[in-house]
């Protein structure tokens, strides 16, 4: 178990953007690549990117920064209110890879309570027009819920 302080080794440079890595990641989890480019906005005078790459490097080596725990977080949140569909769009936009994806979705069988949870909150009685079951069908397509979720909680509110 390394017992050497942080930023032991870096350059002043290197070391501010320690501290900035270090503040965001106070603040809330991050992915390599979302964190990296928040860092690539940040840079100032000799600071290069090879910097940032030495500054990830080793948080990562010491457990501070890490996807699969980014990508957990993230799934944990927003489960109850969006569709497999969204929270993979999301972990794509912030540079999680395919497998870390795919490990952190929460089971098809979550995606469909969690779909009729929303659905009721928000309407929480059948349509009773076309016009209104497409609407509620939109809606939840924009939550992010697979065709066939919506189309099995539509027709189930139909039967109530």
């Amino acid at each position: 178990m390394e017992t050497q302080p942080l930023a032991a080794g870096l350059e002043e440079g290197a070391k501010r953007l320690l501290r900035l890595a270090v503040a965001a990641l106070a603040r809330r989890e991050h992915s390599r690549i979302e964190l990296e480019r928040k860092l690539e906005r940040r840079l100032q005078g000799e600071e290069t990117p090879a910097d940032i790459a030495r500054v990830l490097d080793r948080l990562q080596s010491r457990g501070l920064l890490s996807d699969q725990r980014m990508a957990a977080a993230l799934v944990r949140t927003r489960a109850p209110r969006y569709g497999r569909l969204r929270i993979q769009q999301e972990l794509q936009r912030r540079g999680v890879d395919r497998e870390t994806i795919h490990a952190s979705l929460p089971p098809v069988e979550e995606e469909s309570a969690a779909a009729a949870a929303v659905w009721q909150r928000k309407f929480g009685q059948p349509a009773t027009t076309p016009q209104e079951r497409a609407r509620q069908g939109r809606f939840l397509a924009a939550r992010g819920f697979a065709a066939s979720v919506i189309a099995h909680i539509l027709s189930v509110g139909e039967d109530a």
